[in-house]
């Protein structure tokens, strides 16, 4: 649909913008004592409106010859050609319209008869104009809805990438807990066994949406360190401080897990009296803050660079939030701690 016609308020505007050209020609017309200014504006107004929509036509030719790909010698002689047709339309809707205000309106039409068709022929020149920049701009949201539409698709693709890494990841850390605990304590791997089949059933379920609330992330953090709980006992212990108005917030799919299991291989996992492991989210003005604190080893091997849980939980995060999140990672000698900042 013609892009004009398809808006109320650039049809309104362009209406509008008609209407005082059709003023002015109506000045233009009038002679005192002959042509007053009220039978020159109801000569001047009907066919410059009429003649309006007819120049929408040039829409049609503008899309079948883009500048950037139209040829010079065709482009000017068909606008050209065009211009001249209906301009000489236009003044004809003139002589046709003179008769009703009278012989004054007749012979003043007559008398400008060349103004007429210079002036028709310079409007749709003006609007062949328009039409090129109006199909640009729809050109370039075209290119732009495009392209939005590509980042959105290979936000996506990403976030499945980064998800399908890190669920053989945590199968590997769980299931090495099974492998240990099966000759020391066969009763507490089964029940490894069983909690983990729980937490898989979990993750499964919301592991194909977008995204989840905040709860039943916890939720899902909640039955990893219970599955944890079994192989640490009392040495591992676990407390959250979470402000009900963000609750429902939403967040990707297992964004926390990879920080709580580093805050129990890496942090409390290694001391000897064991940790809690603390999860608070708040409100933050506009933004929402997720944090993950642990006990650790003061002794500890200081490392390079980013695990592949931490680096895995800043790509989900950058391809799920884009630009207005970050990770902000404390380390200190006895306690860790991940906050995640997010819009």
């Amino acid at each position: 649909m013609h892009p004009i016609l398809a808006d109320r308020k650039r049809l309104a505007l362009y209406v509008v913008t008609w209407c005082l050209l059709a003023l002015l020609l109506a000045f233009v017309v009038m002679e005192p004592g002959r042509v007053p200014l009220r039978e020159a504006i109801l000569l001047t107004f009907p066919p410059t409106i009429v003649y309006a929509f007819i120049c929408l036509a040039a829409w049609y030719p503008v899309r079948a010859m883009p500048l950037d790909r139209a040829r010079a010698d065709a482009l000017l002689p068909t606008h050209l050609i065009a211009a001249i047709a209906l301009s000489g339309l236009w003044l004809l809707m003139f002589r046709a319209w003179a008769r009703v205000p009278g012989k004054a309106a007749i012979e003043a039409v007559a008398s400008r008869t060349v103004v007429f068709l210079v002036t028709g022929i310079l409007l749709y020149v003006i609007a062949v104009a328009f039409h090129y920049v109006l199909a640009a701009v729809e050109h370039s949201r075209v290119v732009e809805q495009r392209e939005m539409n590509v980042k959105l698709l290979a936000r996506e693709a990403e976030l499945k990438a980064l998800k399908a890494q890190l669920d053989p990841h945590f199968l590997f850390n769980s299931l090495n807990s099974i492998s240990a605990l099966c000759g020391s304590n066969p009763s507490s791997a089964r029940t490894l066994t069983t909690l983990l089949a729980e937490y898989l059933r979990k993750s499964l379920r919301v592991g194909t949406a977008d995204s989840i609330t905040l709860s039943e992330e916890l939720e899902l953090a909640s039955s990893y360190l219970a599955i944890e709980r079994i192989r640490f006992g009392p040495r591992l212990e676990f407390e959250q401080n979470i402000e009900e108005n963000v609750r429902a917030y939403r967040v990707p799919p297992l964004l926390l897990q990879p920080l709580v299991e580093n805050a129990v291989t890496h942090g409390v996992g290694h001391l000897l009296d064991g940790g809690v492991v603390q999860i608070a989210a708040a409100r933050d003005g506009d933004r929402v803050r997720i944090r993950v604190e642990n006990r650790c080893d003061p002794d500890r091997p200081s490392s390079r660079g980013e695990g592949i849980g931490l680096s895995n939980t800043r790509r989900r995060i950058d391809a799920f939030y884009g630009e207005g999140a970050r990770i902000e990672v404390d380390n200190e000698p006895e306690r860790f701690r991940v906050e995640l900042v997010l819009p």
